[in-house]
């Protein structure tokens, strides 16, 4: 029987060193912003963990807004002119895309399919 192995408590605390390193990354991405874009990553950054996005996705999600600044500051736009007036609109639209490739985003197509086979099922689908 394979033993799996357990997760030190730093680890249930913090995470793994990867992710760790990871993390890091990111913030060396993010701080090496200009600063209106920084400013903008990091209110990005408050609205998904107000909004619940705790897992690997939202990692997923701050990596696919950090790549879109850098090129929108590589270009010389203003950070507005990269997300548009609804910042938030903006951020929940990657957050969308980043998670449908997720397996979160996988469940719920499959919960949309079995709801429609079972209303099938049942004769009441529209």
């Amino acid at each position: 029987m394979a033993e799996t192995k357990r997760k030190s408590l730093g680890e249930w605390l913090i995470g793994a060193k990867s992710d760790k390193q990871v993390w890091r990354g990111y913030v060396r991405r993010r701080d090496a912003l200009r600063p209106d874009y920084r400013a903008v990553m990091r209110d990005i950054e408050g609205y998904i963990y107000n909004i619940g996005v705790m897992d690997a996705s939202g990692m997923a999600i701050f990596t696919s807004v950090i790549d879109l600044f850098e090129e929108g500051q590589a270009a010389g736009q203003p950070v507005l002119e990269v997300t548009g007036d609804d910042v938030a609109g903006f951020a929940y639209e990657i957050m969308t895309a980043v998670q449908a490739r997720t397996w979160t985003g996988d469940q719920a197509g499959k919960l949309n399919q079995r709801v429609r086979r079972h209303l099938a099922e049942l004769g009441a689908a529209k």
